[in-house]
């Protein structure tokens, strides 16, 4: 009767195959690895989609001013705060305290079509910037344009990802609807 004497290495082999074989928590550290990256990128897609939501909004407050203040035929303070009002409102839900507007109101001389700014309002300190330059060539004489500029300053809800704060400005033009011009009492 013969004997066979396996050498220590094949037991060592057998076991660590027998390891190997064992993949049960393989997928459970592999996810480990991988969520913080995927929490990372979804929390980046969110911001993204908030940030555009504040972009559009602001645009849509522009508007809805732009458009307020051309159905006027004269304006007072008091009804530009009214407008300024309802464009804040468009921007809900966000908070809008790092929004500002500023109008302006830009004639066309009836001769020379030359453009000269007829009055100027805003809110929470908004202006509009070089509002002459901007009316150039988008008018004809004895008309006027209605400049409304608006800067909204969003924060992002979660400072980990996009850690700085962004300024964003949107410019509507409108004609007066029912005169030349709005004259600002």
């Amino acid at each position: 009767m013969r004997f066979k004497i396996s050498p220590p290495q094949h037991g060592l082999i057998r076991a660590l195959k027998s390891i190997s074989a064992q993949d049960k928590g393989v997928v459970a550290v592999e996810f480990a690895l991988i969520l913080p990256f995927l929490l990372l990128i979804l929390m980046g897609v969110i911001e993204l989609s908030h940030g555009l939501q504040a972009k559009r909004k602001l645009l849509n407050a522009v508007q809805t001013a732009s458009d307020l203040i051309s159905q006027q035929t004269d304006i007072t303070s008091t009804d530009l705060d009214s407008i300024y009002l309802a464009a804040h409102l468009t921007m809900n839900p966000l908070n809008t305290t790092g929004m500002t507007i500023g109008v302006a109101s830009v004639r066309f001389d009836d001769a020379t079509g030359t453009p000269t700014l007829d009055w100027a309002d805003s809110s929470n300190g908004g202006t509009v910037v070089d509002p002459l330059i901007k009316a150039d060539g988008r008018g004809e004489a004895g008309a006027s344009i209605v400049i409304v500029t608006g800067h909204y300053t969003y924060r992002p809800l979660v400072r980990l990802i996009v850690p700085v704060d962004f300024t964003m400005t949107e410019t509507s033009y409108v004609r007066p609807r029912k005169v030349s011009y709005v004259l600002k009492y």
